[in-house]
């Protein structure tokens, strides 16, 4: 039990690796909600196409925050047994949702 209550994990350490890691992913997501309102800036000189980026963005964080809270656990019981898995899924994602955006983005401003 620390002082915020008792831990949801196995470990006693609330400032080690696997909480380390989901405040880095959970800026990620931060940064997609950035994404999400300057795409909102696009919808009168772009039109409808401005909602494509905002849907995507959207969709992958919640993809990404529902993972993160498996991973999490993941990592505190992978943490005791000194083997953490890579995050591939949440990279991928991240990744692709990337790719789609600048795409999308470049379309929208060379044809749109």
């Amino acid at each position: 039990m620390n002082r915020r209550g008792p831990l949801v994990a196995g470990h006693d350490d609330p400032g080690l690796q696997p909480e380390r890691t989901l405040l880095a992913w959970r800026r990620t997501l931060m940064t997609l909600l950035v994404v999400c309102t300057i795409f909102l800036r696009w919808i009168p000189h772009f039109g409808m196409i401005a909602l494509l980026p905002i849907m995507i963005s959207l969709v992958a964080g919640i993809l990404i925050q529902i993972a993160l809270n498996a991973r999490y656990r993941k990592s505190s019981k992978g943490l005791k047994q000194e083997r953490i898995p890579a995050p591939f899924r949440e990279v991928v994602v991240l990744a692709g949702t990337v790719i789609v955006l600048s795409g999308v983005g470049i379309y929208a401003v060379g044809f749109g």
